[in-house]
């Protein structure tokens, strides 16, 4: 019984997200092109307003996961 409710509980609390390419310009002028996960109701900019100082990114030319430090991000912008 615990582990079905256990379930549930994991269910109820699942945001859908959305993959988004994006193009990052650090403060050091370094680019990152690669993917963000947002929820599907959020916009780009709004990932930069979540509470944490950094967020995953998944890059588009080797597919490695990167966390990026938001306090170092110049510029963020989706490519779509």
């Amino acid at each position: 019984m615990v582990s079905s409710v256990a379930s549930m509980t994991s269910r109820k609390s699942y945001v859908p997200k959305v993959k988004v390419d994006t193009l990052i310009l650090m403060t050091d002028g370094t680019e990152i092109e690669g993917s963000v996960f947002i929820k599907a109701t959020q916009r780009v900019l709004d990932l930069m307003n979540e509470p944490g100082q950094f967020f995953p990114v998944s890059c588009s030319r080797t597919g490695d996961i990167t966390l990026v430090n938001k306090a170092a991000i110049n510029n963020i912008k989706p490519l779509e």
